[in-house]
């Protein structure tokens, strides 16, 4: 029997990421079958928010399958949207097998992988046995198996969400003609929209400039059923896959619906089912959403899709297994796994699954908003586009924040994380704590303390006051080469007004408030140096 720290359960993107980010060297990663065909090849930027994930980009982007990802597109008749990634967001999107991706994180991580299936685990006594060897854990089983829920399904704990039902195969692309498509929009009368990411809205627009074939195509059959096109190998291979939420589909039934619901930019040639490549075969996956009853305890955690395997649609699945795999292994790093973070992470999974499957829910079921005063005030919202184009709006663009590294793990606006993100609630209830000693009062210069929480390169500290807007003053150490609102001791103050409305915070009562804050901040600077530098620490 071997003993280690930590058991990573699945050598897939997520293992491979847990494992480079987590500082154990006796921990072992563990997959029963290195380099096997994966699906999952629609890549979202959020995927390589990190700096370590960016440096993969060059590599990867010359990798036999790659394909550029401009964006994603939804077609369902009467209407085509483009959802078109942030400025500056294509170079993180692609089109790309999951075999040459993670060779690639291999090959730049050195990460060291065991061939070894799991097939019993014993939780009481944290001990996993595999068919080459038997594992002691003395902290956490991690499982990154992915839809194959292998800690879940050994302890025969996975439940069925819904009955979804998948087939997908891959075609030759004879040609991929972006006019065809408009043209093909215009002739049938159908409205093309956009998504603004600058208004967060869907807007009629003119999409002549819109490259389909560079897209994620998501094509509505009808309630219940959506086919995907996703282009490989520079445009030359088609990924088409057709998932239904009502019943099996047939070899038959695949090769009719795909035939007649090809975008209106591919010329597609079906590929010989020989079996003698991964390209060349049909594939099926049948009642696969399904959920262990909980993310987490003290002895093992489940990350992403080890968690719930939802949908393959709204293709986040890959960027949220690498940023959960990164999120896990910080904190593993820095605090261990604490009965407070085991918690939050539960609790924010949770928040996530409830609100993907009221967005998976409103995707199959069709559940298109049909009473009149639901339906005008989103179309008065979204200001155009049918109630269905306009509802998966709310659905897919935060489906897409979620599958985001959380913003208190590299280094962003600090101004921008959500003062009730759930991974940060305990580190804010502790500082908030600590904060009110150091102030001594809750109040000063007609000023309410609120709350504080940690921050890239400092804390948060929120004030309200009657009349004005909420405001939040950012206090780091001082440096010379840095411009602050105010500098008081050896404290260095910015300030952002938390305003829902046009109202501005009269600057006048900032300053009343530091002035007042001022000379307990001197007497006890040493203090607030020394907090500062934990926070720096954590």
């Amino acid at each position: 029997m071997e003993h280690v720290d930590y058991l990573i359960i699945g050598g897939g993107i997520a293992g491979i990421t847990l494992k480079h980010f987590l500082k154990n060297q006796n921990t072992v990663l563990l997959e029963a079958e290195p380099g096997s065909y994966k699906i999952g090849e629609s890549i979202i930027p959020e995927q390589f928010r990190h700096p370590e994930l960016q440096k993969l980009l060059p590599a990867l982007m010359k990798c036999p399958s790659y394909s550029p990802k401009y964006g994603t597109t939804f077609i369902e008749e009467g209407s085509a949207a483009s959802f078109p990634l942030p400025e500056g967001g294509l170079q993180g999107a692609m089109h790309i097998t999951r075999t040459e991706m993670e060779q690639v994180m291999l090959d730049a991580w050195k990460v060291p992988v065991r061939h070894e299936k799991v097939i019993a685990i014993d939780l009481e006594q944290k001990i996993v046995r595999t068919d080459w060897n038997e594992y002691k854990v003395a902290h956490q089983i991690i499982d990154c198996s992915g839809p194959a829920m292998v800690l879940s399904s050994l302890l025969r704990q996975t439940k069925v969400l819904w009955p979804v039902f998948t087939t997908w195969g891959y075609w030759n692309v004879l040609e991929n003609k972006p006019e065809a498509f408009h043209a093909a929009i215009k002739d049938r009368g159908w409205s093309f929209l956009r998504y603004s990411n600058t208004h967060r809205r869907v807007l009629a627009e003119e999409g002549s400039d819109w490259r389909p074939g560079r897209s994620t195509i998501l094509t509505k059959i009808r309630d219940g059923m959506w086919t995907w096109q996703i282009p490989l190998y520079g445009e030359k291979l088609l990924s088409y896959g057709i998932v239904s939420r009502h019943e099996r589909i047939s070899r038959e039934d695949y090769y009719a619906i795909t035939s007649a619901n090809i975008a209106p930019n591919y010329k597609l040639e079906p590929r010989p089912i020989d079996a003698s490549s991964a390209y060349n075969r049909i594939y099926v996956r049948n009642n696969f959403a399904r959920s262990a009853p909980v993310a987490a305890t003290d002895d093992y955690i489940l990350v992403s899709d080890a968690y719930c395997f939802a949908d393959p649609v709204y293709s986040v699945g890959t960027g949220l297994a690498v940023n959960k795999a990164i999120e896990v292994a910080t904190i593993l790093n820095e605090t261990g796994w604490t009965p407070e973070f085991r918690k939050s992470y539960c609790e924010r999974y949770e928040s996530v699954i409830t609100r993907a499957v009221a967005g998976f829910e409103f995707w199959y079921a069709g559940k298109v908003l049909k009473e009149d005063a639901a339906a005008s005030r989103v179309q008065n919202e979204l200001l155009v586009g049918n109630v269905f184009q306009s509802n998966i709006t709310y659905h897919y663009v935060h489906a897409l924040a979620y599958a985001d590294l959380p913003p208190h793990l590299y280094e962003a606006d600090p101004f921008t994380v959500d003062w009730d993100d759930l991974t940060l609630a305990s580190a804010t209830e502790k500082v908030t704590q600590t904060l009110r000693g150091l102030l001594g009062s809750d109040t000063a210069a007609g000023w309410r303390f609120l709350k504080a929480r940690p921050a890239a390169g400092g804390m948060l500290l929120r004030w309200a006051a009657d009349g004005q807007p909420e405001l939040t003053l950012l206090v780091s150490k001082a440096a010379e080469s840095e411009a602050y609102f105010r500098v008081v001791g050896p404290l260095g103050v910015r300030y952002l007004e938390e305003k829902e409305d046009a109202s501005r915070v009269d600057v006048a009562k900032v300053g009343a408030l530091l002035d007042e804050l001022a000379p307990g901040i001197t007497a006890r600077a040493g203090d607030w140096s020394h907090l500062l530098g934990e926070l720096r620490k954590a």
